[in-house]
Parts: C-alpha cells; sequence; structure tokens
C-alpha cells in the first residue's frame, strides 16, 4: 500500500473511532453530545481522567473497546505519519506543488512526450540551446531520471487532454510525441492539434509506413529515426567529405560552429537593408545561407546581396558560436531562449 494511502487510511480510521465514541456514549449511556465527545476524547488519548458520570456494564466494555479502537488507530496513523516524512514523500509533494506552479508560468517551451532514448537527447539539446521543455511520461521511473536533470515534468498519459493542459499546451510553441509506440505518438499529436491547431507538433515514427498517419493526423513534421539513419550511412559511404564537414559542424567533432535561425522583428535595422548592405559576414564572420520571407512562406536557399530584408525573414547563417551570438544580440537584442 502507499504510504499516502496508508497514512490516509489511518487518520480516517481515528475519525471513525471519534465519531462511534461520541454516538456510542449519546446511545448507552446518555450523555450529553459535549459529555460524550468529552469521554470519547480522555479515552481514545489515554489520559486517565474519570468518568463523566458512573457507566454501566454496558458502557465499561464499550469503552473498553474504544480504548483498543483508539490505541490502534492513533499508533497506525502516527507510524504512517513517521513513514511519510521520513521517507521524503512530504518533500517530493512540496517539490511537486512547486513544479506545478513553475509549469503554470512556462510561456513558448516545449513538451516532449515520452523520455527514452530520443526523449533524453531533445531535452539535453533543448537544455543546451537555453529553451525551457516539460517532460511528459507515464514511466516513474523515468521521470525520475528527468527529475536528476531538473526538468520539470508531468506524470500521465500524453494522449489525455488532462495531461497536456497540465503540461501547458495552450502556452507551448511545440510538442515533441516520441514515445515507444507510433499508436501512442498518432493519438497524442491528434490530441494536441484537437485542443491547439496552431501549435507546432513533431512526431518520431518508429515505421516508415506510418509516417502518412502522422500527417493525417495533423503533425508538422514527421521524424523517422531509420531512415535518417539509412541515410546518415549512405552519406558517410558516398560523400564522407561533406559527411565529416556536418559532424565537426554539429558539435561531435569539437569546433564551436553552429547554423542558427537570426529572426528580423520590428524595430531591427535589418528591415529595408540590403542583404549585400548589412556586410553581416564582414562584420561578424557569418555566412547567410537561406532566407526564410515571411510574407511569402518561401524559403530562398540562393539569396542575392540586393534582396531587401523585411519584418518576419529569418536568416539561416553558419558560423562559430560567438560570432553568431554577437550577430543575434546586434539584430535582435534577445539571444536564444530568453
Amino acid at each position: 500500500m502507499p504510504p499516502e494511502r496508508r497514512l490516509r487510511l489511518g487518520l480516517s480510521a481515528f475519525v471513525v473511532v471519534i465519531l462511534t465514541g461520541f454516538v456510542g456514549y449519546q446511545m448507552l449511556e446518555g450523555f450529553t453530545p459535549l459529555d460524550a465527545l468529552y469521554m470519547t476524547v480522555i479515552t481514545v488519548t489515554t489520559v486517565g481522567y474519570g468518568e463523566v458520570i458512573p457507566l454501566d456494564a454496558s458502557g465499561r466494555l464499550f469503552t473498553i473497546i474504544l480504548i483498543a479502537g483508539g490505541v490502534a488507530s492513533v499508533t497506525f496513523a502516527v507510524a504512517s505519519g513517521a513513514e511519510f516524512v521520513l521517507e521524503g514523500h512530504m518533500r517530493r509533494i512540496i517539490e511537486r506543488r512547486r513544479m506545478d506552479r513553475s509549469i503554470q508560468h512556462l510561456q513558448s517551451h516545449v513538451i516532449i512526450c515520452g523520455y527514452g532514448r530520443v526523449g533524453r537527447r531533445l531535452a539535453d539539446e533543448l537544455h543546451d540551446e537555453r529553451v525551457p521543455c516539460v517532460i511528459v511520461d507515464i514511466e516513474h521511473d523515468r521521470l525520475e531520471q528527468a527529475v536528476e536533470q531538473g526538468f520539470p515534468y508531468v506524470e500521465g498519459d500524453a494522449t489525455e487532454e488532462s495531461v497536456l493542459l497540465e503540461a501547458g499546451v495552450q502556452r507551448a510553441k511545440a510538442l515533441v510525441a516520441c514515445v515507444n509506440s507510433d499508436a501512442d505518438n498518432v493519438l497524442t499529436t491528434l490530441t494536441a492539434k484537437g485542443m491547439r491547431p496552431e501549435l507546432s507538433v513533431i512526431g518520431r515514427a518508429k515505421v516508415e509506413e506510418n509516417e502518412a498517419k502522422f500527417r493525417r493526423a495533423g503533425a508538422d513534421r514527421v521524424i523517422a529515426p531509420t531512415t535518417m539513419g539509412g541515410r546518415r550511412i549512405a552519406q558517410l559511404l558516398t560523400r564522407p567529405v561533406v559527411a565529416e564537414f556536418l559532424e565537426l559542424v554539429g558539435g561531435s567533432g569539437g569546433l564551436e560552429y553552429t547554423f542558427e535561425e537570426v529572426p528580423v522583428r520590428k524595430g531591427s535595422s535589418l528591415i529595408g537593408t540590403k542583404l549585400g548592405d548589412a556586410q553581416i559576414r564582414e562584420r561578424f564572420g557569418c555566412t547567410v545561407l537561406a532566407i526564410d520571407h515571411g510574407d511569402s512562406q518561401a524559403l530562398d536557399t540562393h539569396p542575392d546581396e540586393d534582396i531587401k530584408l523585411e519584418a518576419g525573414d529569418v536568416l539561416v547563417v553558419i558560423g562559430a558560436v560567438g560570432e553568431v551570438s554577437a550577430m543575434r544580440d546586434h539584430f535582435t537584442g534577445a539571444r536564444r531562449g530568453k
């Protein structure tokens, strides 16, 4: 039996004993309500005071039973309470309430449904990028690992609306469905999109044939690790230099280079400026690889230097981490995750 349930059971048993004595003394001995309550309390607590009114045989037999029940219920309740506190259950309840309050204050966070191998790696990457996230998983052991890493979590089935609401789906910027079952991932995608159609949802498909189901459920992106792994291996075999470069840029090779998105927000000095006149490479050492035009939703992979930048555009750049950060700070006034 869980400690919380044992504690509730002990307290409930104690209350039942008090009520039994309160009612019993009135029925058996004709006590007034105040006398019955007083007699019950001094009997259950065994303080040793005398009888309020002399008892007959039935009253004394009832008192013996009441003493036994009171001692047993109090002992059980005290032992359960001590266990509840000493084993840290009280501390976990307090931490859980504190975590719930922190989740309620999150904005533009990512909900990770499933804290398996993919979920753990994703959470670590988001933490490195200073993007807040909330873990949703039904397995308590996995959530204990999330707690050790400092991630807020919600324990429950991600396919249920109440669980997603608790994770802040109405305030999140994205949801990643990456539990072990494709069926659960599809249902999670369908549930999340039904609750908030504009939410960006990424689904992980273990079986490539299920990608179409994710699309029909409303997923904005579908990731198939087996397909990506096959492409990666083929790239290593057919384009080893390119593969090595991407591995180095990706961070595993130790180079401090990164791909980054730099949005052109309202008030930015880039608005109305030609790409060439911005002198991004000369000033910051970054290279603009593509521009996502917000008005037309078109991705320009070969941006011309004469193209004018507008509010809502997103620059896709590559450069050293420090250079990209300096560029982002200069043109947007804020780093990622702030």
